[in-house]
C-alpha cells in the first residue's frame, strides 16, 4: 500500500521539478491568463550579468521605472511589475487565503528588499506537496538505512558462520560432510535469498526515490518549504503592508 501512495506522489510531483524560481510559466487571474516566460528568459539573462547584490531597502520600489534604469544597458524588461518574493515557512506570519510574511523581494536580479508583505493566492497546493514528498522522502530514507544496516549483519552472519562453522580442510582430501556444514550450507542459502530480497527492496526504493528527490531539489531549504517564485505587485495595500499575488496555477495555488 505505501508503495503505490510513493509512486503516486512521485508522478504527480515529477514534472514540476526546477531548482529556481522558473516555474508555473502561465498564472490566471479571473480567467485572464499571463504568460511568464518572458520575464523567466530576462530575469535568467540578467543573473549571468551581475555579481553583487544590491540591498534596496530604503528605495521606494513604488518608482519601478527609475529602479529600471539601472538595467538601461540590457534588454528592455518585459512584465516590469512582477517580482521574485522568497520566503522561508517560518517567515509566514498568517496563513490560510492571504498569506502575511516576512518576505525578500527582487524587483530585479540580485536586488534585495527585505520587509513584511501580504500575498494573495498564495501557494498552498505546492506546500502541501512539499510536506507530502518530504514525509515519503524521509520514510523510504529510514527504510533504506534500516535495509543497509540488515544487509551489512546478513554479510557479517555468513562470513562468522563460514569461520566458524567449516571445518579445516587438509591439502589433497576433501571436507568430510559434518553437521556444521550442512548447518552453514543452509545458513548460506538462507542468508543469500535474505540479501537478494533486501537488495530488491533497496532498488525498488530507488526508483521510488528519484522524482520526490528532483522536486525536493526545487526548494533551496533544508527540510523546511521555502516559497520562491514571481509575483505580481498589485500597488495594493493592506494595513499598511504591499500586497504580491501570485496568480494561480495548477500544482502552485490548486
Amino acid at each position: 500500500m505505501k508503495i503505490i501512495l510513493y509512486l503516486a506522489i512521485a508522478a504527480g510531483l515529477a514534472a514540476r521539478a526546477k531548482a529556481d524560481p522558473n516555474r508555473y510559466q502561465w498564472r490566471s487571474f479571473g480567467g485572464v491568463n499571463v504568460n511568464l516566460q518572458p520575464l523567466f528568459s530576462w530575469w535568467t539573462f540578467v543573473s549571468q550579468a551581475t555579481n553583487q547584490p544590491l540591498d534596496i531597502t530604503v528605495v521606494d520600489t513604488n518608482n519601478l521605472p527609475d529602479i529600471s534604469n539601472l538595467w538601461a544597458h540590457l534588454p528592455a524588461r518585459p512584465l516590469p511589475e512582477w517580482c521574485r518574493v522568497t520566503a522561508a515557512e517560518g517567515d509566514i506570519m498568517v496563513a490560510g487565503t492571504r498569506w502575511k510574511m516576512a518576505a525578500t523581494i527582487e524587483p530585479a536580479p540580485m536586488m534585495v528588499k527585505h520587509q513584511m508583505i501580504y500575498v494573495e493566492n498564495p501557494p498552498t497546493r505546492e506546500i502541501e506537496n512539499y510536506h507530502q514528498a518530504l514525509a515519503a522522502y524521509l520514510t523510504l530514507e529510514n527504510e533504506q538505512n534500516a535495509d543497509s544496516a540488515s544487509e551489512q549483519n546478513l554479510e557479517s552472519h555468513i562470513q562468522t558462520a563460514a569461520a566458524s562453522l567449516l571445518p579445516t580442510n587438509t591439502p589433497g582430501f576433501a571436507a568430510p560432510v559434518t553437521p556444521g556444514t550442512v548447518l552453514y550450507q543452509e545458513t548460506a542459502l538462507l542468508t543469500v535469498s535474505n540479501l537478494n530480497a533486501t537488495q530488491a527492496r533497496t532498488q525498488n526504493r530507488d526508483a521510488q526515490m528519484v522524482p520526490l528527490r528532483q522536486f525536493l531539489a526545487a526548494f533551496p531549504g533544508t527540510n523546511e518549504y521555502q516559497m520562491d517564485h514571481f509575483a505580481l505587485r498589485t500597488g495594493r495595500k493592506i494595513d499598511g503592508l504591499d500586497v504580491y499575488d501570485l496568480g494561480t496555477a495548477d500544482g502552485l495555488t490548486y
